[in-house]
């Protein structure tokens, strides 16, 4: 003959009892419209291991734990049926990192909390200060900024407009890599930055079309490796031309290609600039 195991049986009638006493007891409700059931309930409860016993995560990478059992406002013993779990889900979904959340009770005393948490993708700089922004655009609130290894975008519509530019620059995984800073203007269109943020190479891309000017210049330098010279910019706003300017204090060996300064630019006497505006070149 097949045992049951004891505590099955136990815990059924158990559980049966309670859901008697929950049917029959009379109910309260708190000022926020939780149902408070009975303590003399809450004790058959715990008399049949119905309390939280364990409070398992997934999906976190930056809210702290602490934050998280703070905000579901219950600790361990208590009873798993009272805990309001809409009041813990919008709890733990405004922590700062939090776009939003999930909790399932798993009887009898288990709590799964699935986080889905915001990835900080940029720095927005406006107002002279710096947001973290998830790749979408949304400011992440709350979280202190620094100047990480992450690309910086500028312009007042910068963040509605940089998952769409990324996807573009992602096209060429080793030019992306380069980008320190992406200027909106106008509403139109953008300036990217290489390699430094103060005297890296800006490139002018156009309103339109982009992808085909990106890839253009990706082919280019692989070509002639345009961007290991001592170049300040590149202009790809007009389709078909492009139009580089070099750092103050080179100059270009005669009949050197505007397409492809050469390898042996020479240095003139005129003092090299150590800086440049990100703004430079509406």
């Amino acid at each position: 003959m097949r045992r049951v195991n004891p505590w099955l049986i136990n815990a059924s009638v158990g559980l049966a009892l309670v859901a008697g006493s929950l049917w029959a007891a009379p109910k309260f409700m708190s000022a926020n419209g939780w149902s408070i059931i009975p303590e003399q309930t809450m004790g058959s409860l715990s008399a049949v291991g119905l309390n939280v016993e364990e409070v398992l995560m997934h999906g976190r990478h930056h809210t702290k734990t602490a934050d998280i059992l703070d905000a579901l406002g219950a600790v361990y013993g208590t009873p798993i049926l009272n805990i309001d779990i809409s009041g813990a889900k919008t709890r733990i979904g405004d922590l700062p990192w939090v776009r939003s959340a999930e909790i399932v009770r798993q009887l009898p005393n288990s709590l799964h909390i699935t986080l889905d948490e915001y990835e900080a993708f940029a720095l927005w700089q406006h107002d002279e200060t710096y947001t973290l922004i998830d790749r979408d655009g949304t400011a992440i609130a709350g979280v202190a900024a620094t100047l990480a290894e992450m690309p910086v975008v500028v312009g007042a519509d910068a963040p509605a407009h940089t998952e769409a530019l990324f996807a573009v620059l992602e096209e060429q995984p080793g030019l992306r890599q380069r980008v320190k800073a992406a200027v909106r203007f106008g509403g139109r269109r953008w300036n990217v930055v290489l390699d430094d943020m103060e005297i890296g190479i800006t490139v002018k891309l156009p309103e339109t079309n982009i992808d085909l000017a990106w890839n253009r210049l990706a082919a280019l330098d692989a070509e002639n490796q345009i961007l290991s010279r001592a170049i300040s910019q590149i202009d790809m706003r007009i389709e078909g031309r492009l139009v580089v300017e070099l750092k103050d204090g080179y100059a270009p060996i005669p009949q050197q290609s505007h397409y492809s300064p050469n390898a042996q630019d020479v240095s003139t006497d005129a003092p090299v600039a150590n800086s440049k505006e990100l703004h430079k070149g509406v």
